[in-house]
Parts: structure tokens; C-alpha cells; sequence
């Protein structure tokens, strides 16, 4: 009877398997997420996070969102000629055993069309989203950050 069953339970399991199978999101590690204070009045600002991927593929960021934002995009600088340049990229790639950093004069979340100013020490709730339809809920503390603070 077992060689009877076997052959149908191989295939059941063999079709279970992508359900066990980890997500993006269960692969990656954020480490020490932030958000640059903003003063009333603006309504732009950036975030910034360490994307560990921990699985054995690689995982693409390809977008994030906040309650407290109208948009957020994926965004980098560039040098254009001298001049540093804002530009959206449609994902951020993280290989696997390997850290993505989002910092500040490179890769960041582009927070936009921000509701409520962002306060050194609170918290924002933002969601990152990966390329398998996975989500990652973060709170990045809100920091004082001015350019003059870089390590050159």
C-alpha cells in the first residue's frame, strides 16, 4: 500500500515546497533605519538603513511606504558634471550574504509630500516593499542630520 501512496505523496510535498519557501522580506535585516528631521513647512526629506540579506538570492528593495508620507521613491546621487544629482532608481539590489547602505550623498527613500513635520527622536512607521510582494514594517528614528555633519 505504501508504494501505492508514495508516489502521490512526493507530489504533494514536491508542490507544498514554495510555501516553505523564506520571502524577501524574512531574508533581509534592517539595521539602524532613520529619517532626517524636517522643520514645519518642508515637506521633503530622506531615509536611510543597512539591508542585510541573510537567504542565498539576491533581493531587490523596489519600493517603500509611510502613512506619514503623500510618496516615497528610491533614490540616488549622481555626479553630473561636476554637480551632484537627486535621481529615482527603480530598485536597490542586495546580494546575498552582502549589506545594502543607504546613506547619506548616495543611495535613500526619498520621503515626500511629508504630513507632519519629523521631530529629532520620534519614530516613522514605513513599510519596505521587495520584488516578490513581500513587506517589511520599520520605525526609523527621526535624527538631527545637517550636511556639515558628514565624514568626508
Amino acid at each position: 500500500m505504501f508504494k501505492q501512496l508514495f508516489p502521490g505523496l512526493l507530489l504533494g510535498l514536491t508542490l507544498a515546497m514554495p510555501a516553505f519557501a523564506g520571502t524577501a522580506a524574512d531574508d533581509i535585516q534592517v539595521i539602524d533605519p532613520w529619517a532626517r528631521e524636517v522643520p514645519p513647512g518642508l515637506t521633503t526629506s530622506a531615509g536611510f538603513l543597512g539591508m542585510k540579506n541573510t537567504g542565498d538570492k539576491e533581493h531587490k528593495l523596489v519600493a517603500a511606504e509611510s502613512a506619514n508620507t503623500g510618496m516615497i521613491e528610491l533614490h540616488t546621487h549622481i555626479n553630473d558634471n561636476g554637480v551632484m544629482r537627486m535621481r529615482p532608481v527603480e530598485n536597490i539590489p542586495v546580494a546575498p550574504g552582502s549589506t545594502a547602505t543607504l546613506q547619506p550623498g548616495g543611495l535613500h527613500l526619498m520621503l515626500m509630500m511629508i504630513k507632519k513635520p519629523l521631530k529629532a527622536g520620534e519614530k516613522m512607521a514605513i513599510t519596505l516593499v521587495f520584488e516578490d510582494g513581500s513587506k517589511k514594517d520599520i520605525e526609523a528614528e527621526v535624527r538631527h542630520f545637517s550636511m556639515e555633519n558628514m565624514k568626508h
